[in-house]
């Protein structure tokens, strides 16, 4: 088992905040980001090109994507326990409580530049310790 740098859980946590799949190869680290919104016919056949080989030797790739609406949830409702103005944490509670709960909540925290920030963090950390879980949990399968 190789051990995954500190500079590779981060880039793995902005390419899956971004909405992109990730593959490590667990012998070398290397990553092969696969990104769905890409439209140029040639970088498209070369993500396919990357996919048929990662397929034909999945053993060595450990997968990474985004955590789950349930999971990103939980992230949000845990970044009220960060927030020392109590009615700011209520604000977000309120708007997690709501039909649309994460649209609201991303609104909610939108409209403030100083909490937008503290949440871009906050999120940012959650998800290198998702991914770092991830491949935790991947060469202990």
């Amino acid at each position: 088992m190789s051990i995954v740098k500190q500079a590779v859980i981060n880039q793995l946590a902005k390419e899956i905040a971004k909405g992109n799949t990730c593959y490590m190869n667990r012998r070398t680290s290397k990553v092969t980001i696969i990104d769905p919104t890409i439209e140029d016919d040639k970088a498209i056949a070369k993500q396919q090109k990357s996919l048929e080989l990662i397929e034909r030797k999945s053993d060595n790739y450990v997968k990474i994507g985004a955590p789950d609406e349930k999971e990103i949830l939980i992230i949000m409702k845990e970044f009220l326990d960060e927030l020392s103005d109590r009615s700011e944490a209520k604000q977000l509670s309120n708007a997690l409580n709501r039909k649309n709960p994460m649209r609201n909540f991303l609104m909610a925290v939108s409209g403030d530049i100083e909490l937008n920030s503290h949440w871009v963090n906050y999120k940012s950390e959650e998800y290198q310790r998702w991914v770092a879980n991830v491949i935790i949990e991947a060469y202990n399968y």
